[in-house]
């Protein structure tokens, strides 16, 4: 059976205990306005005229039609029926089950019990079924008029409930009580005398006589009359020291509520929620769940949630206090002045309040010992804070909130919260505008919540705008806030800041720690890790550690997984703003060039252990302050690069902006060896293209010669033969010039790959191999010499002189196991089975691609691994084994699809489909 709640927000929970989703505000009023009517159809006249007024949507029916079928989808998952029926919709449910009805019923059983504190029990219970003003969050003529109505029936409960009371003798406990009413109905001067009796019971005859002259200074001033008769009589009996009824010391059961109002929008966090639930399941200890998470994220939203939802399980009260954890210190709550407003809320004198922590601790866990109370302690800074107000009964929840990670809380569960999900984060964004304009733009809405990265505070602030501003449409607000510079300004309304609740957490960090969140703020890439932040910081990797932890801690910073850091959008972008209003120009400068020297010395090592026969470049010394990353192997630097891959190109970008040319065209050379072995060919010809004008911009013919050969290999990749012709020819210019005879033999290596891949000329290809070959054997090179004499090999396999061709390769295989090279023994094992394979040596082929395949997976090298797969299956195929061939042909169509190789996986799709399916 579905429980429907409207004392409060409009709510359904279903019989596992778990909320209905409702939907969005327009949507719960739809439903409210049929469970005032439960059983009973409306028509659908009357149903938009209560939801919407003298305000209609153009096409009311069809969007009043949309709404009830996604709630009678929503409900009907729940257990529970809504249906059209009679010209009208109805919610086929018993009375009972809405807890406006369950209250009248519970009242007039109450009210036929004549022993006052049996009554007052069950009038008490009645009164715990309201959890705020009726229909909160929803809104409508109609729905304000009952909201009145029901408000002076519950008024008049209280007064009878009070009354009860009073008879009983439980004066205390109505002190505890009656203040917050009598805040809610302040000239309700039936509610003043029953305070002033309840004062007068627990001799605090002065604070009673205190209420009565507020009570006429307000009456006076606002209606211009004095108190009625009794009030005054009642005031005058005070006055004369009449005896009052006796009560108990502290009282046995006091039923306060403090929590806030519930979010009527609240969306998402299910799993969050299922987890707060648990921990209200009785366990023997008392039940502690911390709750953090970042600025905005919408912790006390979910506390307040599950507090609602979990209200009805502690009948000894539900008690809030916001600690103000995070506010500037003379805001902040301390224990004791926590402990004396708990103490107070359950009923104890103030004069009998101890005057130490310790002691108000004490009396605090004694008072709730055997009581089932949850507490909400909201925006707690640290534990030393929130330790002493920690109830000690194994029947109480304590809910804390905080942005720091509140580790030393023994025996607590710790619940972090993220932003929400794209799909939770746009169902936010709709509920809180509650407009058509989100709905006929989706896509436009879906973009807003992205920008504001998905985070709660940001979108409610974001959607707080476009109600308040009819003319704009999500579009036009989606195109404010994509200029990052202005993000955070557009993200302010009223008093609601996302950048004050960023400056609050900025605000509590230490001078260090302040520090090295503002230099975050300058780096272009995705995350950080330890090495790079050391450098950044211009400190030791301990230290940065150090510093990143803590504002890890503080959830400035996040860890999506050990030793990497990252930063919210929005983080970022506030931690900007405060580097270039806090840092001067020289320092900004200073430590980006740190970060961009950082990725360039750590990349050069990984190139230079991803391809050691590779003609290196020479770099300037490092800047001060900057310590490369450590890489041991082959292996360790492909991960390196694997993870770094984004943050070495934001590198380039930011060298870019700088104008530091040297570091541009480094990085690009740097990248090339992984980029082709990974595949990222479009970012290599980026990043290469990048590298010459930086090259062209010094007019250094060395660094021109080596950007060009790069953007060469990058052109060879993607098939822009015709740029490549010309790199190449202004390559070999520049060497000749120059007399580099290294770079003239790698240049012409490139012309050979052009003349045979783009014009099929293996005549002309041999020819700049054989020159290539030369100019190696001349600078005495070996390690270069054994890749040059298999591209001799290759092309004259490929003219079909085998016997020179073998060995030509058999020499290199030499040579390049000799000097270590592992990629140029792959290559030229490769070569050595193309030749097998066309003298018919199938089985030593075979031998000859498996090795050479298992050096490139050992090396990660998947461009070269893909062209022996096709090469190994072709010997399968000549040696009629169709099931190997299709297993060697499509692990390199999986390599192709991951590389973006459309051109040469629609080639092997092509074989594929020759061979039929199995």
């Amino acid at each position: 059976m579905v429980e429907f709640r409207l004392l409060g927000s409009v709510d359904a929970i279903a019989e596992g205990g778990g909320p209905v989703d409702l939907g969005h505000a327009r949507q719960r009023s739809v439903l409210a306005v049929l469970l005032v009517e439960v059983g009973r159809p409306v028509p659908v006249d009357v149903l938009i005229d209560r939801v919407w007024g003298q305000r209609p949507p153009l096409r009311a029916r069809e969007t009043l039609r949309a709404y009830t079928s996604r709630l009678r989808f929503e409900l009907a998952t729940a257990g529970a029926v809504l249906r059209r029926r009679a010209g009208g919709y109805v919610v086929e449910a018993e009375p009972e089950t809405v807890d406006i009805y369950r209250f009248r019923r519970v009242v007039e059983e109450a009210r036929r019990i004549e022993d006052p504190v049996r009554g007052a029990v069950g009038l008490g219970r009645a009164l715990k079924l309201w959890r705020g003003r009726p229909f909160a969050g929803v809104d409508s003529l109609w729905l304000n008029e009952i909201r009145d109505h029901w408000e002076a029936e519950r008024a008049a409960v209280q007064a009878e409930w009070i009354d009860r009371m009073l008879q009983a003798g439980r004066h205390s406990e109505l002190v505890g009580v009656l203040p917050a009413w009598v805040g809610e109905r302040p000239l309700d001067e039936q509610l003043a005398r029953q305070w002033m009796l309840a004062l007068h019971g627990t001799g605090r005859q002065a604070e009673a006589l205190q209420v009565y002259h507020d009570l006429r200074a307000r009456l006076t001033e606002e209606l211009g009359v004095d108190p009625d008769a009794q009030l005054q009589q009642q005031y005058q009996s005070i006055l004369r020291g009449d005896p009052a009824p006796l009560a108990s010391r502290f009282p046995k059961s006091f039923g306060r509520n403090d929590l806030p109002g519930d979010i009527p929008d609240f969306t998402g966090r299910a799993a969050e929620m299922a987890s707060l639930i648990a921990a209200a399941r009785p366990s023997g200890s008392p039940a502690i769940v911390m709750i953090d998470g970042m600025a905005g994220v919408g912790k006390t939203a979910l506390v307040v949630h599950a507090a609602h939802h979990l209200a009805d399980r502690y009948p000894d009260g539900r008690l809030f206090i916001d600690l103000h954890g995070h506010s500037t210190d003379g805001d902040r709550v301390d224990p004791m002045a926590a402990l004396d407003n708990l103490l107070r809320a359950i009923g104890v004198p103030g004069q009998t309040i101890p005057p130490t922590v310790d002691q108000r601790a004490a009396l605090w866990r004694a008072e709730i010992a055997d009581r089932r109370v949850l507490l909400v302690l909201d925006n707690a800074l640290d534990g030393g804070q929130i330790r002493p107000l920690l109830p000690g009964s194994a029947e109480s929840l304590t809910l804390v909130t905080s942005r720091q990670r509140l580790a030393d809380l023994d025996g607590a569960r710790v619940l972090s919260i993220d932003v929400l999900s794209a799909e939770q984060a746009l169902d936010l964004f709709a509920r809180a505008v509650d407009d058509a304009r989100v709905v006929t733009d989706p896509a436009a809405a879906a973009e807003v919540a992205a920008l504001c990265g998905h985070l709660p505070l940001a979108i409610r602030v974001a959607a707080a705008r476009l109600r308040a501003r009819p003319a704009w449409t999500v579009a036009y607000l989606a195109d404010r806030l994509r200029d990052e510079r202005r993000r955070l300004g557009e993200l302010t309304i009223g008093n609601r800041s996302v950048a004050a609740a960023f400056g609050l957490s900025y605000r509590h960090l230490d001078s260090e720690q302040q520090r090295m969140f503002r230099l975050l703020g300058l780096i272009t890439g995705p995350d950080i890790d330890t090495s790079a932040a050391a450098a950044l910081a211009a400190t030791n990797g301990e230290d940065a550690e150090r510093l990143l932890e803590a504002l890890v801690d503080t959830h400035l910073l996040e860890q999506p997984r050990p030793g990497r850091y990252q930063m919210h959008d929005l983080v970022h972008q506030y931690a900007h703003a405060i580097a270039l209003a806090t840092e001067t120009p020289d320092i900004r400068q200073r430590t980006q060039r740190r970060l961009v020297d950082f990725y360039l010395r750590t990349a050069y090592a990984a190139d230079r252990l991803l391809r050691p026969a590779r003609l290196p470049i020479p770099l300037d010394a490092a800047v001060q302050d900057c310590r490369p990353g450590r890489l041991a192997d082959h292996r360790d630097a492909l991960e390196w690069m694997d993870t770094e891959h984004c943050n070495v190109i934001a590198a380039q970008r930011l060298a870019t902006t700088h104008d530091w040319h040297d570091a541009v065209w480094q990085l690009a050379w740097s990248l090339r060896s992984f980029h082709n072995q990974r595949g990222y060919l479009r970012n290599d010809v980026d990043a290469c293209l990048a590298g010459l004008a930086a090259a062209d911009r010094l007019d250094d013919p060395f660094a021109q010669a080596h950007a060009l050969r790069a953007l060469c290999q990058a052109c060879i990749a993607v098939g822009r033969w015709d740029e490549m012709l010309e790199y190449s020819r202004r390559a070999l210019t520049l060497d000749e010039r120059t007399g580099d005879l290294a770079g003239q033999a790698n240049t012409h290596h490139l012309l050979a790959v052009y003349w045979d891949r783009y014009r099929g000329d293996l005549q002309q290809a041999l020819e700049h191999c054989t020159r290539a070959l030369h100019l190696f054997q001349r600078l005495e090179r070996p390690d270069w010499e054994g890749e040059e004499l298999n591209a001799v090999a290759w092309f004259l396999a490929r003219q079909g002189d085998y016997d020179r061709a073998f060995d030509y390769a058999t020499n290199a295989l030499d040579l390049c196991r000799r000097h270590h090279n592992r990629l140029g023994e792959a290559m030229t094992l490769d070569t050595l089975g193309y030749i097998a394979r066309h003298t018919g040596d199938w089985s030593r082929a075979l031998d000859y691609y498996r090795q050479a395949i298992a050096i490139d997976r050992e090396l990660g090298m998947d461009f070269g691994l893909t062209a022996t797969l096709e090469h190994l299956g072709h010997t399968y195929l000549a040696l009629g084994q169709p099931e190997q061939t299709r297993t060697a042909w499509r692990e390199a169509l999986e390599v192709y699809r991951i590389q973006h190789r459309t051109d040469e996986a629609d080639r092997i799709i092509g074989r594929l489909a020759t061979l039929g399916n199995p």
